[in-house]
């Protein structure tokens, strides 16, 4: 568990965290500018399925827009809520984002250093969570793939460090893991990273994360 393999996207349907939209945006994402940039264009016209959280809109704060790919921050709006369809969670999902960040994550007693402290998730990274997981389980998306990139060097989380949404599984040993904490841990995540070598598909570099019994 935890550790990231090449492995095919057999999915086309995505939740897009904010971090993929806001450095697609900025021009910032890598190795992935191609394979997002398919994602968003097969979107447009309906070959693939993509949602987003509401509170992007709250992240797009126009101080730290700067034009490139898109000339005006409008433009950039404008642009994705024309191909995703935006969830604006609902009271259940809020409650549920609340006990995604109340948890403890942690490793267990053999991976942490003796100082190191639970981590708590992040608001933004909570509701996002808990939306995709609204989207998987209620509109009906078993398939569904959360695609982000992994935001460790935050402060946020409790001890300096963001917690790690990639390596959820790390940090969720406990045996009294809440059922919502393990169905964020067996969530789709993966990070949009193409390989070097050429493929006649789609691959990503990123782990695929599920826990449970029976579940590889």
């Amino acid at each position: 568990m935890g550790k990231t393999d090449l492995i095919q996207s057999d999915s086309d349907k995505h939740f897009l965290h904010t971090s993929v939209l806001l450095r697609h945006a900025s021009g910032d994402s890598g190795e992935a500018e191609r394979q997002i940039e398919t994602i968003l264009t097969k979107a447009v016209v309906a070959k693939r399925r993509v949602w987003i959280s509401s509170i992007l809109f709250a992240e797009l704060r126009p101080s730290m827009f700067v034009a490139g790919r898109f000339a005006t921050l409008f433009e950039l709006t404008r642009y994705l809520r024309s191909l995703a369809t935006v969830v604006t969670p609902d009271p259940n999902t809020m409650m549920r984002a609340a006990r995604l960040r109340d948890a403890k994550w942690q490793r267990p007693a053999g991976a942490r250093q003796a100082d190191e402290k639970p981590q708590s998730m992040s608001l933004s990274d909570a509701i996002q969570i808990a939306s995709a997981l609204w989207v998987k389980e209620v509109v009906g998306i078993p398939d569904l793939e959360f695609l982000m990139f992994d935001e460790r060097s935050s402060n946020e989380g409790g001890s300096g460090r963001r917690l790690s949404l990639l390596g959820l599984e790390d940090y969720a040993e406990n045996a009294d893991a809440s059922r919502d904490e393990m169905a964020a841990v067996r969530s789709t995540r993966v990070e949009p990273v193409l390989p070097q070598r050429s493929s006649p598909h789609f691959v990503w570099a990123g782990a695929r994360h599920r826990r449970g019994p029976g579940v590889p």
